[in-house]
């Protein structure tokens, strides 16, 4: 057994200890013992592993909570139709915040890797570890975003101190756009109109700085997108075969290196197509899917 065989192994030992004398643990337990940097490792993952739990023992579960179960049971049996109700929001909502740690994605896949290879005498442990892994890598690849643009995009996502990623510019829009509260707060067909409104407010506004395929296309609406702090605005627009998002921060809110109007920077998040430049003192990201490829981003410009 190697170091990397024993973090994977490792990963599922109980905090509280009731795994030690599980011969299953046996093995990667002696060599965390044996190796200074694994058992350094191990010490760390089960300090992390303790305070999870705590943090969940300490949950208050709702007095309703075996109601919403029952329900959501009679939903799968159809027997009835639920809507979301403000618990579910709240959950949904804490839900879409999780960011996961950057290479998490990784570390799984090769875990799911090396569990394909023929089975070791461990054969209960790793009955159990390869299914987990897998599930966990199937949803974290839809929770981690895809790059298909060129290296300087994934450079422009970096997280910085004094300022937003563009990356997490475009990951908050989504959040916010696929909440169940999701609503604009001024609703037009006219550019101009939304332009006023958002103008009111002194939010930054993309006036004078519209793609052209975006000219020709009939407003839908407006509102703020506040994203830890930092106000921006989002304007959608209805065409007759897609709806897209322009989302626009301020320059100084967002620090990345982005094309100067022109030809934009454009990659894919998901199912989303995004396209993303700065003109001026301004940052610009327009979105779109279901029908809205990079193709048809670019033949926006």
């Amino acid at each position: 057994m190697d170091k990397e065989e024993a973090r994977f192994i490792l990963r599922s030992f109980r905090p509280d200890g009731a795994d030690a004398e599980n011969p299953d643990f046996a093995e990667a337990l002696a060599l965390a013992a044996k190796d200074r940097e694994l058992g350094e490792w191990l010490a760390r993952e089960r300090a992390s592993d303790a305070a999870f739990a705590e943090a969940l023992a300490a949950v208050d579960i709702p007095g309703f909570l075996r109601e919403e179960i029952l329900a959501g049971l009679a939903v799968e049996r159809g027997d009835a139709s639920g809507f979301p109700d403000a618990f579910d929001r709240a959950v949904m909502g804490a839900l879409s915040a999780i960011s996961p740690p950057p290479g998490l994605r990784d570390e799984i896949v090769a875990a799911m890797e090396r569990t394909a290879a023929p089975a070791k005498p461990r054969r209960s442990l790793w009955r159990f570890a390869a299914p987990l892994a897998a599930a966990a890598g199937i949803a974290l690849a839809f929770l981690l975003p895809s790059h298909d643009g060129p290296p300087a995009s994934r450079t422009a996502d970096a997280a910085t101190p004094d300022g937003l990623s563009i990356g997490v510019v475009e990951a908050g829009f989504i959040r916010t756009y696929e909440s169940p509260d999701f609503k604009l707060e001024k609703k037009d067909s006219d550019h101009h109109a939304l332009f006023e409104h958002l103008k009111s407010i002194e939010l930054p506004c993309p006036n004078g700085c519209l793609p052209k395929g975006l000219k020709a296309t009939p407003g839908l609406g407006c509102r703020e997108l506040e994203i830890e702090g930092r106000r921006g605005a989002v304007v959608c627009f209805k065409g007759d075969r897609e709806m897209l998002h322009l989302v626009v921060f301020k320059r100084c809110d967002v620090k990345c290196q982005l094309p100067d109007d022109g030809k934009p920077d454009i990659v894919t998040r998901g199912e989303w197509a995004v396209a993303r430049w700065q003109r001026g003192d301004r940052v610009f990201v327009l979105m779109g899917k279901k029908g809205v490829d990079a193709k048809r981003l670019a033949e926006m410009f």
